[in-house]
Formats: C-alpha cells, sequence, structure tokens
C-alpha cells in the first residue's frame, strides 16, 4: 500500500483538505463542479438527502468498497459490513472481476497538486499480479439508482486525470495504464474506460474555466 502525502489531511464533514496545517483552497470536486448548470445543480440537491438519497446510498457503497480492498490488501480484518438495504450495489460490485488477481496499491487515497494547490482523492489503485498482463488502474466508484440511469452514465473522464496527474507528480514511478469509472447499479456494475491523453484536456480544460474566476491567479 502506498503511504499517504505527507501533511495532507482529508476532512470528511465539510469535505475539505489541509496541508502541512493549511487549508488547500481548491478541490477536484469544487473545479468540476463549480459551472455546473442551475437545473442540473437543483436535481443533484433533490435527491441528495433521506434514508434512499444518493449521498446515503454512495457512503454505504464506498465504505463497503474500501473495507473490501483493505481487506484484500490485510490492512482490515474485520471483514465487510453493510446494510442489506444495499446489498443488491454492493454485492456486485465486491465480486466484479476487476478486483480480482489484483494487488491492491491504495484505497480511498488523497492526492495533492501544489502548483494548482488542488487536492482530491481517488476510490482505488490496483496492480495487476498476471505475469502476462502488467497493469495499474486508477478508479473511482459511481453508484446509480436505477439500471436505466446505468446505462446512461458517462466515465468521469476529468476527475480520473486530476487524480493521475497528481498521483503522477508525487508518485512518478508509478505508471498508470488505466483509468476506468467503475458504475454500479442495482444487480449490475458497469466499467467504463478513459483515454487517458483526452481525460488529461478535459481536466485543464476544466481548471482553466475555474481559475479565471480566482482573484490573483
Amino acid at each position: 500500500m502506498l503511504e499517504p502525502v505527507p501533511g495532507l489531511e482529508f476532512f470528511p464533514g465539510p469535505h475539505r483538505y489541509r496541508m502541512n496545517g493549511l487549508w488547500v483552497p481548491h478541490s477536484v470536486t469544487q473545479v468540476l463542479g463549480f459551472d455546473m448548470s442551475p437545473s442540473k445543480r437543483a436535481a443533484i440537491e433533490r435527491t441528495k438527502e433521506g434514508p434512499d438519497g444518493w449521498e446515503a446510498r454512495g457512503n454505504a457503497v464506498h465504505k463497503a468498497l474500501e473495507a473490501h480492498l483493505k481487506s484484500m490488501s490485510g490492512t482490515n480484518d474485520r471483514g465487510v459490513i453493510y446494510d442489506d438495504k444495499w446489498a443488491d450495489w454492493i454485492e456486485p460490485l465486491l465480486d466484479h472481476p476487476i478486483f480480482k488477481g489484483v494487488e491492491v496499491l491504495a484505497s480511498e487515497y488523497s492526492v495533492y497538486d501544489s502548483h494548482k494547490n488542488c487536492a482530491g482523492s481517488f476510490d482505488f489503485l490496483l496492480r495487476t499480479t498476471s505475469s502476462e498482463d502488467k497493469r495499474i488502474i486508477l478508479g473511482d466508484a459511481k453508484s446509480v439508482s436505477t439500471r436505466k440511469s446505468l446505462s446512461a452514465r458517462k466515465p468521469a473522464d476529468a476527475q480520473l486525470a486530476a487524480y493521475q496527474s497528481m498521483l503522477a507528480s508525487l508518485h512518478p514511478s508509478l505508471l498508470v495504464t488505466d483509468l476506468v469509472t467503475v458504475v454500479c447499479g442495482p444487480g449490475e456494475v458497469r466499467i467504463l474506460n478513459t483515454d487517458a491523453e483526452s481525460a488529461w484536456t478535459h481536466w485543464e480544460e476544466a481548471w482553466g474555466r475555474y481559475s479565471v474566476t480566482l482573484p490573483n491567479w
């Protein structure tokens, strides 16, 4: 497992980062969401809260995946505990082939870009163990409410590129070969692959739109 980035802390409540005791002013989530349309933002907020909202589902899925990956790496001996309410999302996710035949390099890992003073966290970094298949896979998990939403979900291109760029500056010897969005819906999982070159363009464009709104940038 990768060691945490020295000095980098994540605070889940306010969803903020601190680097060497100073608050990090920008996050990947903030950059990619700042110019979201009002109608889309309203729809997200409308479906967020409550026991059946996307926040509760997403938290349950991510906690289960993190526990599963830490069990694989030997850093969690308590097993995976989750509410049966979300079993249709969690069980197919944990049983997916992408998590077979791999070494877990990182789970819920926070990264930082000192130039942009921006931070973020990705869900997993895996290294395949087959002698015939040498890959390092950086990925993020998403959950959706229905199978219809599952088929419509787009890959998190710019988000993954942001994480890859930060990881590359922190761990230059790690060459990520695959960027994937793992989307889980009720009873089904889809793997969406991202082209790294075009994804990096999307991230830099998103940062460009965001940064022009900043004073003295």
